[in-house]
């Protein structure tokens, strides 16, 4: 049998690569199916408030900065910020917006919950999108993770009542994890983005409670 000089050193090239990306990994993230996924898993909370307190809240559209973030490190892990997202047709902040309202809305912690401002003495909830996407990483055995990370402002009569940033990071090995481990890269990616996401905002709707307390005695 003769093997060709150029054949034996494509044959290594690959091993090589192949040892390399074993060894240490790569985001795998872009190599994804397309559509190979369920719709964005609706992941709610199930949080409910111990009181309700006679607050309009308004929760206003997002901003996503997540271009200026690419590459922090969130919520103390190696997980980074990033492009890839299993979000595809579907925008961050309307997401994110619709999560919030919606949980704040059933978590029952204020009177009135929306999108509009009516009333000069409503809470408007301001928020940054830093981070929100996934990373899956691995050769031969791929390990996902849901990376969120949020500014949240809440504001009333041009008084700071809350500014925080909640991060929160969710791989397929966490018992937070709500998806199958045998499945497509790109549903794990949705299945965990929604996973970190549902955590952040149960953060969320627990800070703002504790000091909701000192804003105004409940109903």
């Amino acid at each position: 049998m003769i093997v060709r000089p150029k054949f034996t050193a494509l044959v290594l090239s690959i091993a090589a690569l192949s040892l390399v990306l074993f060894v240490c990994g790569c985001d795998r993230s872009a190599l994804r199916i397309p559509g190979a996924s369920l719709p964005f898993p609706d992941s709610p909370t199930g949080y409910a408030a111990k009181a309700t307190y006679p607050h309009a809240l308004v929760v206003s559209n997002p901003v996503d900065q997540r271009a200026q973030h690419y590459g922090e490190r969130v919520a103390g892990t190696k997980w980074t910020g990033g492009a890839n997202d299993a979000l595809w047709s579907m925008d961050a902040t309307q997401i994110v917006q619709q999560r919030l309202l919606r949980e704040f809305r059933t978590s029952g912690l204020f009177s009135k919950v929306s999108t509009v401002s009516t009333s000069p003495d409503d809470i408007v909830v301001k928020t940054e999108i830093h981070a929100f996407c996934s990373q899956a990483v691995g050769f031969l055995i791929a390990r996902v993770a849901g990376i969120t990370s949020l500014r949240v402002t809440m504001e009333q009569h041009g008084r700071i009542l809350l500014d925080r940033k909640f991060e929160k990071v969710v791989t397929d090995a966490d018992k937070e994890y709500t998806g199958s481990q045998v499945t497509f890269i790109e549903q794990a990616m949705r299945v965990t983005m929604a996973d970190s996401l549902r955590e952040l905002v149960r953060d969320v709707l627990e800070q703002t409670e504790a000091e909701a307390n000192s804003w105004q005695r409940p109903m």
